[in-house]
């Protein structure tokens, strides 16, 4: 007998509604799960098995409350195309390395900016995460330790169980160049300062020129 399975969720509780704008926040968690059944972006009445990953970010917001939001779902991919790939670029101001493991970001800052977004529906107003980009010199000192955060802030569980990794993809590892289902547009925004023997900055990751995805959980 076949039957209708529900997509697991890979998502975390954020709680109350992160306030719109620009914030100094630090990443508090991240949250990988393998062998997880989507839609394909090419058919989505088609099913297959993908790895995704999701990162939680803290925040103190100009009342001095803590708030939470989190990225988008990302397929864990090594193709300069995907938008893990570019969201870690942005992120780090120049591109990750192949074998790195990015979970080693936990704990780390980030310059964010939250847009105030409906769901399908309009039933509902969620924090999105519409850009990232690396802490500027001057503000790093307002960059919040793990320890400022509340103990279940720092770690959340997620509403599934992750899923078994496979022993052929490193857990929280960049893997090598594959080949992406569908194409991804790039992503626009204004180049970040980089230091003269840099590598010259990448565009930021933004969501919202991003192709969409039909598991998103908003």
């Amino acid at each position: 007998m076949a039957k209708l399975a529900q997509p697991s969720a890979s998502t975390f509780e954020v709680g109350e509604l992160a306030p719109a704008g620009t914030f100094v926040a630090t990443c508090l968690d991240v949250l990988d799960q393998f062998g997880v059944e989507r839609p394909k972006f090419e058919n989505p009445n088609e099913s297959e098995k993908i790895d995704v990953t999701r990162f939680l970010f803290g925040l103190r917001g100009q009342d001095g409350n803590i708030y939470k939001v989190q990225s988008y779902e990302f397929r864990i991919s090594g193709s300069p195309k995907s938008n893990l790939f570019k969201f870690l670029t942005a992120w780090l101001g120049n591109p990750p390395k192949y074998g790195w493991d990015y979970c080693e970001l936990k704990g780390q800052g980030a310059m964010i900016t939250i847009a105030h977004k409906q769901n399908r529906d309009n039933t509902r107003t969620f924090a999105s995460l519409n850009s990232i980009a690396p802490v500027i010199e001057q503000l790093k000192g307002e960059v919040l330790p793990l320890e400022a955060f509340p103990a279940d802030q720092e770690q959340q569980a997620p509403v599934s169980t992750p899923q078994a990794q496979p022993a052929s993809v490193p857990a929280a590892h960049i893997p090598a160049n594959v080949p992406m289902h569908g194409q991804y547009p790039q992503a626009v925004q204004p180049a970040q300062p980089q230091a003269p023997q840099q590598q010259a900055p990448q565009p930021a990751w933004n969501p919202a020129i991003a192709p969409q995805n039909p598991s998103n959980p908003f």
